[in-house]
């Protein structure tokens, strides 16, 4: 860890008002740490809440994501005050070419993503930003910043650019992404009268239809006790979500569109998601479905932030499709986002035919590359830099086809356990080795 805190150092342009601090002044102190071991967990958490980010820019997705899908080396930039955590940048350092890249921790992986300041300090967010920035080029200098997903409607785009301006950083900024949001009215009453006479009474028929088909479980809340269960039988948790994940991956395969669609929780992307699940605070992530006969017969996950509900991936099997269960689990969950006081179902990338039939509101993020002025991108970098321009589906597929076995579904589980195994062997003196009994998943069909 490196602590950057020297003595200020001002820099500003004739005929502008705007000074930003070279080196943070005011009680504030900026580290650097290039590993997520020790990260600042718990705080993070908080920043990212107030200042108003999704989970996308938290530890916990974070983590995952790099872990299993992400690439260089971490560099954590925190900003404090009277250690107070005030803001924090999350990057990635990849070497190899000629000039060092950061990019966000992450990318490509994440649907949002940029530096957290803390509105409610009495600091301006762009010095907060500015210091973060500075803090990641004392470590890097002379990196090229490859900065993807930025909310294109937000303040950090002209932060940043004001930033890059004064530190002679030249920027581009490329259209990257349109997110999707469908606007949640203040009521359910209000709902449920927009939808018309015609679509509330096919919503009873279709739930009509599918209770006719055997006992119907409607589980808002496919995780119920998984976190108490993991304090007292750790174990035992692991097992269970390993089935759990088992039968979210089963009905993706049963999928009317199957042969086409991304398989989130097989390879790579199942032990991103996995992990997730594992390591995130109960209600950060909410996983509801539907069950007939005790079968999982659709489901959707969703990520909660503080302002909006964040639609990741829905799911269906499709003998079920002439009941419209999809349908049904995503009206559910408007009502359940509205009753707990969201004003805003963000249905996240992608062009999913669904999401259009919603009259959603598009938005869009952008990807900010920033390059030492008077340094041209060289030939070999631009061949990185383009590396970065795919999504996460993309690499979800690519893991598919590397890797599609059964026993890829429940990898993050047994990475899990196996840490367990070694932590309680530390904690107890050893005894003769026992049969072990077979693990859940490792039968081949």
């Amino acid at each position: 860890m490196t602590d950057l805190a020297s003595p200020p150092e001002t820099t500003s342009t004739p005929g502008s008002d705007l000074v930003l601090v070279l080196d943070p002044s005011h009680g504030l102190s900026v580290t650097a740490r290039r590993d997520l071991d020790n990260a600042p967990v718990p705080e993070w958490r908080a920043l990212a809440a107030r200042a108003g980010q999704p989970p996308f820019t938290g530890p916990d997705w974070l983590r995952a994501v790099h872990t299993h899908l992400g690439a260089g080396e971490p560099l954590l930039v925190s900003v404090r005050r009277d250690g107070r955590l005030l803001a924090l940048g999350a990057f990635a350092l990849l070497g190899g070419g000629p000039r060092p890249l950061l990019t966000f921790l992450g990318a490509g992986g994440s649907d949002y993503a940029g530096v957290l300041a803390d509105p409610d300090a009495d600091v301006p967010a762009a010095r907060l930003v500015a210091a973060v920035l500075d803090g990641a080029l004392r470590e890097v200098p002379g990196a090229v910043l490859d900065l993807e997903q930025v909310p294109a409607a937000g303040e950090q785009v002209e932060l940043v650019t004001r930033w890059a301006h004064h530190r002679r950083y030249a920027v581009r900024t490329l259209p990257q992404a349109t997110v999707r949001a469908v606007p949640l009215p203040a009521t359910v009453e209000e709902h449920d009268a927009g939808l018309g006479r015609h679509a509330r009474h096919e919503e009873r028929r279709q739930w009509r239809r599918l209770a006719e088909l055997g006992e119907l479980v409607v589980a808002d809340d496919l995780l119920a006790g998984l976190a108490e269960l993991r304090r007292h039988d750790p174990e035992a948790a692991a097992d269970r979500l390993e089935e759990l994940v088992t039968e979210l991956a089963e009905v993706d395969d049963a999928h009317p569109h199957a042969d086409r669609r991304r398989r989130p929780w097989r390879g790579a992307s199942g032990r991103t998601l996995t992990e997730v699940l594992w390591t995130s605070p109960p209600g950060t992530v909410q996983l509801s479905g539907l069950r007939v006969d005790g079968e999982l017969v659709a489901y959707a996950f969703c990520l909660a932030g503080p302002r909006a509900l964040h639609g990741y991936v829905q799911s269906y099997r499709a003998r079920y499709a002439g009941t419209g269960p999809g349908t049904l689990l995503l009206l559910r969950l408007r009502r359940r986002a509205i009753v707990s006081g969201y004003r805003e179902l963000d249905l996240l990338r992608g062009d999913e035919a669904y999401k259009k039939r919603l009259e959603p509101v598009a938005r869009h993020t952008v990807r900010l590359v920033l390059t030492p002025a008077g340094q041209d991108l060289l030939p070999a970098l631009v061949d990185r830099l383009s590396l970065f321009r795919r999504t996460y589906r993309d690499e979800i597929r690519r893991h598919e086809r590397l890797d599609r076995s059964f026993e890829s579904v429940s990898g993050a589980v047994e990475r899990l356990r196996d840490g367990l195994t070694r932590r309680r062997a530390a904690a107890t003196p050893p005894r003769p080795p026992a049969p072990r009994r077979p693990r859940f998943g490792r039968r081949r069909g």
